[in-house]
């Protein structure tokens, strides 16, 4: 059986003026999945898991959101929220955890942040992702895959959106961006 998860302790996305503005809605989970919130399956087989829990050995006190999905398709635990311009600071702490995996069906765990326009339209992503050697996702100009070198491991991490989409997503208008689109993601291409 393929398994896959990503377990992550809290997300922040900060405006970037003085007086910093948190944008995204219980990104701490200390309120149920369901603030904030939406569960997102598409599922070919196996099984999936969205669960609230303590921090799972993680050395920090408080809760975090755990996804997993076991063989074919996704599982993703998502949020939109609008912004008021690219010039933020996503921060989150998390474990990434794959397991398994072949040449015809190999496993992802990711953080995803997807640009949206006003209408919804993605206009490009990073993706903070583990996987194993036989993964299909590659850089582009308007997709950016950011390694987990540390599996299993809890690390916080931090992105400045307006350097990110600068610096790696050429095909990105930033000024078009109004709203980010925020996934604990989890992946396998097969069965």
């Amino acid at each position: 059986m393929k398994r896959m998860s990503v377990a992550v302790l809290a997300v922040t996305l900060l405006t970037g003026v003085a007086v910093a503005q948190e944008l995204i809605i219980n990104g701490d989970f200390e309120q149920g999945l369901e603030v904030g919130w939406t569960e997102e399956v598409r599922p070919l087989a196996g099984t999936w898991l969205f669960e609230r829990s303590d921090t799972c050995g993680q050395p920090q006190p408080g809760f975090i959101a755990r996804v997993r999905k076991d063989l074919g398709t996704s599982a993703a635990l998502v949020q939109t929220v609008v912004v008021p311009s690219v010039n933020l600071t996503f921060s989150y702490t998390g474990r990434f955890r794959i397991g398994g995996g072949s040449s015809t069906c190999w496993p992802a765990a990711a953080l995803i942040l997807r640009y949206l326009d006003s209408a919804n339209v993605e206009l490009g992503n990073s993706k903070c992702v583990l996987h194993n050697e036989y993964c299909s996702w590659a850089n582009s100009d308007t997709a950016h895959i950011i390694e987990i070198e540390l599996p299993e491991v809890w690390a916080g991490h931090n992105l400045d959106i307006a350097r990110e989409i600068t610096d790696n997503l050429p095909g990105v208008n930033a000024s078009q961006v109004t709203k980010i689109r925020v996934e604990l993601f989890a992946y396998d291409n097969g069965t």
